[in-house]
């Protein structure tokens, strides 16, 4: 699960690979998300989605106004906290949020790579005893700080983690993990549910930006009609990654869009943390 930077390596797919034809063709739009979450009600199972949202540490206004889109729609959201800058007004802040539930976004959100490799905290470029042991104590940080709306899992910094960790994770009293892209084909490691994001709102080229609203949806149709097709696995819900404290206003007008479109359409539903990383006998599967 090395994946790299959403907004790297993007390529225009749409004429070779068959989720992109069909209910997909043509440019993005609302009109055609309908048309695919249409397939899939008429399939007799509404799509699945979930949503993560990065680098919560204290409350602030944009945490305000993300916590209302949650609330507003009654949709779950999976704010996802740095420990060690853990402010003591976050958890109050979040207590009484009934459609919240906190990850652990990592341990410091600090670069522990050289140069040219990207970004990452959670790889091996220190001793995994090293990594494993910060991301246990911020487990205990989280678990004291959040009692039962703490889910243990590890939404990784920048969406890197070296997959040789996920035992130590297990063993250290993490049930999931979380980046970005479709998740490994199994083999899977029993005792870990994986399940990423697959739409960034912004676009992290220079300064962080809205990617645009044909972009984003494309990246939402994609994912979905891989499902549908049997091209990705179609357990996974499609995941919406948000940054609340770097949207611009474009970003927060396209998001609050996007999560009512979803919680309102027959064709769509949308799944908890608790629900998506609940622990389960086997496979880390969604």
């Amino acid at each position: 699960m090395a994946t790299t930077d959403p907004s790297e390596g993007k390529a225009d797919k749409s004429a070779a690979d068959p989720s992109r034809q069909g209910s997909n063709d043509g440019a993005a739009s609302w009109e055609s998300l309908d048309r695919e979450l249409g397939c899939w009600r008429n399939a007799g199972k509404p799509a699945s989605f979930w949503w993560r949202d990065d680098d919560a540490t204290e409350p602030t206004a944009a945490l305000d106004r993300l916590l209302a889109i949650s609330g507003e729609e009654g949709v779950p959201l999976a704010v996802a906290s740095v420990p060690k800058y853990l402010s003591a007004e976050l958890p109050a802040r979040l207590h009484g949020c009934p459609t919240v539930e906190v990850l652990q976004h990592g341990f410091a959100h600090q670069n522990h790579a050289g140069k040219g490799g990207g970004a990452w905290e959670l790889g091996l470029h220190r001793g995994a005893e090293q990594v494993l042991g910060e991301l246990e104590a911020g487990r205990r940080i989280m678990q004291d700080a959040f009692a039962s709306q703490f889910i243990p899992v590890v939404a990784a910094p920048w969406n890197r983690i070296d997959r040789r960790l996920l035992p130590g994770l297990r063993d250290n009293g993490f049930i999931g993990v979380s980046a970005f892209g479709e998740r490994a084909p199994p083999p899977y490691l029993p005792g870990i549910t994986e399940a990423n994001a697959h739409l960034d709102v912004l676009s992290w080229k220079g300064s962080p930006r809205f990617r645009g609203e044909e972009a984003a949806l494309r990246d939402v149709l994609e994912h979905l009609g891989r499902r549908r097709l049997g091209l990705a696995d179609p357990g996974e819900p499609t995941g919406i990654l948000s940054h609340h404290l770097a949207l611009d206003e474009a970003a927060w007008r396209f998001l609050a869009d996007l999560v009512a479109f979803l919680a309102r359409h027959p064709g769509a539903s949308w799944r908890s943390a608790g629900e998506l990383f609940a622990p389960t006998s086997g496979a880390s599967r969604a």
